[in-house]
């Protein structure tokens, strides 16, 4: 099973639990090359999704600016970037070690300051 899947013009990412990929994990690489040859495959591991969702996203301008802001005056660096087309949420990867203080500073930025 996989938890998200993001895609863009020329690239695909599959997040899965490491815990349940690493005894399928040359199998399944092996599987992708055979039938898609793409080409390359980059495997990153210890990564935390952060879905930040709500309603008065998709009419208030400057939410994604926000929470990069945030998550930038927190020394936290984001790996992945992804928004559906609702704009009722926007999913964001950080390293497993940035999660919490990533959380924190997303709060902090609409709750607590509330700029």
């Amino acid at each position: 099973s996989f938890e998200h899947m993001p895609s863009g013009i020329d690239t695909m990412t599959v997040f899965v639990h490491q815990s349940e990929f690493e005894e399928k994990e040359q199998k399944v690489l092996q599987g992708i090359q055979r039938c898609v040859h793409p080409d390359y495959i980059d495997l990153e591991s210890d990564l935390a999704l952060i879905a930040v969702v709500g309603r008065g996203m998709r009419s208030t301008r400057g939410t994604a600016g926000r929470i990069f802001s945030a998550l930038a005056h927190a020394n936290i660096n984001v790996k992945m970037i992804d928004q559906g087309s609702s704009e009722l949420n926007i999913i964001i990867g950080v390293r497993n070690e940035d999660f919490e203080t990533a959380i924190k500073a997303i709060y902090d930025i609409f709750v607590t300051i509330q700029l």
